[in-house]
């Protein structure tokens, strides 16, 4: 989701604004970012209903925190992911507990229609896999993984948000990506027993 140069601009023209207090540009920026933020959190915390709750403390915070913000290279969306993340996290730290997924709520958000229920069983149980397998990733890979594929951002916007190299998202990418598909590869056959002849 590499940013235009056009885009790069409009942004920091709204920015500027919402800086100035103009409340259309804080809506513009509101209006442009919560579908990916929502996501970014959907997919760290999986329940519909508290992904909405923090995502609005997220478009909250921007609006007390935008006159704190300064370019250093790095998009806007950086900082809006970075203020995602601690609220995600402080989230789970208040609950005292991982990540959850609720099948349901996943299947909704992830536009899947059903219409019968063998389908709908079949998404069901790959959801499941996925979160179950997600656990088994370092909490940096998992962000990475997030970042990438749950938000759509290149890897330099990952790196941006997470702070580390282009390299380093490579390597926790890959790293994160092989470990997912070898807890989710299906378990080899269990070769059939050959009876014994009678002695």
């Amino acid at each position: 989701m590499q940013a235009s140069e056009a885009d790069r601009r409009a942004v920091e023209a709204l920015v500027k604004k919402a800086q100035q207090g103009d409340s259309p540009s804080f809506g513009e920026l509101y209006e442009r970012y919560y579908d990916q933020i929502f996501r970014y959190v959907s997919f760290k915390c999986g329940n519909a209903s508290e992904a909405e709750d923090i995502t609005g403390e997220v478009f909250l915070k921007m609006l007390e925190s935008i006159q704190t913000f300064k370019w250093q290279g790095h998009p806007f969306t950086s900082w809006l992911y970075r203020i995602a993340h601690n609220l995600v996290v402080d989230h789970f730290r208040k609950k005292g507990r991982r990540r959850t997924v609720p099948i349901d709520n996943a299947m909704g958000r992830a536009g899947v229609t059903a219409s019968d229920l063998e389908h709908r069983a079949e998404v069901s149980i790959a959801i499941a896999e996925v979160s179950t397998a997600m656990d088994n990733l370092t909490d940096l890979q998992r962000e990475v993984i997030a970042l990438r594929f749950a938000s759509g951002l290149s890897v330099a916007e990952t790196a941006a948000v997470v702070g580390k190299k282009d390299n380093a998202v490579k390597a926790l990418q890959h790293a994160g990506l092989k470990k997912l598909r070898n807890v989710m590869a299906p378990a080899p056959p269990v070769p059939a027993r050959v009876p014994h002849p009678e002695a």
